[in-house]
């Protein structure tokens, strides 16, 4: 089996651990350069696999500033993600995730067409995502 696939968007980490499965840790502060980034690097994704399933850790995050906000609700074409779930976040940051959603339902409905939902653990988060999951391949039995 090959390494999954890794990048870095400032402090932020995302790696594909299968052609469908997008995941993310956040550190520190989600600034405006590392939006952009994550935005160019899920669309070249999304154009090179097709959608996701995409898990968020925000254990590590600690503020995302208005400006970033706006950025990530401000989307010209939509977000390659079948469903969203987020696990690890504070009270306040989850409040300003969904907001950012809401917003960017607001101003672009059709770039926001997954679902979202808060997680406490890891393992509840990736249970979610199953669903949104491609299935895998059917086996091939013996050949008659």
């Amino acid at each position: 089996m090959s390494p999954p696939l890794e990048w870095m968007c400032g402090k932020q980490r995302l790696w594909l651990e299968a052609p469908d499965f997008l995941c993310m840790e956040m550190h520190g502060t989600l600034d405006v350069a590392e939006v952009d980034a994550y935005k160019s690097l899920v669309y070249e994704l999304g154009d090179r696999y097709g959608t996701f399933a995409f898990l968020v850790d925000m254990r590590d995050l600690e503020s995302i500033p208005p400006d970033a906000r706006s950025k990530l609700s401000r989307a010209a074409r939509p977000y390659p993600y079948r469903a969203i779930a987020v696990h690890g976040t504070s009270f306040t940051l989850g409040i300003v995730a969904a907001m950012v959603v809401k917003a960017g339902r607001a101003l672009a409905p059709h770039a926001f067409p997954f679902e979202l939902a808060f997680f406490k653990t890891e393992a509840q988060a990736r249970a979610q995502l199953v669903p949104f999951r491609d299935p895998p391949p059917p086996r091939q039995g013996p050949r008659r």
